[in-house]
C-alpha cells in the first residue's frame, strides 16, 4: 500500500491493508479490494506463473 487504507476480502477471509503494507496471494483465489475512508494507492505486481495463469489458451473463448 502506497496511502490509504484498502478492505481485502481474499476468499472467507477480510482484512484491512494500511499504508506501508503488503499483501501477497494467489490471484487463483477468490478476492476484491476497495478503499476504506477515502482514496487508496496500491502498486500491484504480477509474477509469470501469475501471467500463465491468465493467459488465454489457443482456441479457448475466455477474454
Amino acid at each position: 500500500m502506497l496511502s490509504g487504507t484498502i478492505r481485502l476480502h481474499l476468499g472467507d477471509r477480510v482484512m484491512l491493508v494500511e499504508a506501508g503494507d503488503a499483501a501477497e496471494f494467489s490471484t487463483m483465489v477468490p478476492h476484491s479490494l476497495g478503499a476504506v475512508d477515502g482514496p487508496a494507492e496500491i502498486l500491484t505486481i504480477f509474477d509469470q506463473d501469475g501471467e500463465r495463469a491468465h493467459m488465454p489458451t489457443p482456441g479457448s473463448t475466455r477474454r
